[in-house]
């Protein structure tokens, strides 16, 4: 089944799209919240003989076997305190004609927010589509259809 992965516009607002906050390092990064499955205890995976860095390993989500990723390493940020609440963030990942479900481990999910997307500056075609002020914070703005094919 194929769910929409687009950063929609919210309805009233044609310049703002609602997204999961979430710290990872110290970085904070926002996912569009169409893209979002789940968000659930940091999962425990089985880790991959000569796995790329930021591939955890494997975890059963659903009675199925999910990659997990390492966010912080996904974005390139510092490492950060040590999280009290990790997560795992179960999201739809990869272009519209070839998505799975993916777990990004997070230190935290913080919120959900709404990001104006003319905020939206810096703008690239790889995981990270640009960065934007929310509140007064940067926050790096995910596109998770680009995830796996940088």
């Amino acid at each position: 089944m194929l769910y929409p992965c687009t950063m929609t516009p919210l309805a009233g607002d044609a310049a703002a799209v609602r997204c999961l906050l979430v710290s990872a390092g110290e970085y904070l990064c926002a996912m569009p919240l169409n893209q979002v499955r789940r968000v659930i205890a940091a999962l425990a995976p089985h880790p991959l003989p000569s796995a790329a860095p930021e591939l955890l390993g494997l975890a059963e989500f659903g009675g199925e076997p999910m990659p997990v990723l390492d966010l912080r390493r996904l974005v390139n940020a510092p490492a950060g305190a040590t999280p009290t609440h990790p997560v795992t963030v179960v999201v739809w990942a990869g272009p519209p004609t070839g998505r799975e479900l993916v777990g990004l481990a997070a230190d935290a999910a913080i919120s959900i927010v709404e990001v104006p997307a003319i905020a939206v500056t810096g703008a690239s075609r790889g995981l990270i589509a640009g960065e934007a002020l929310v509140g007064e914070r940067p926050v790096r703005v995910l596109n998770l259809e680009q995830l796996g094919l940088d």
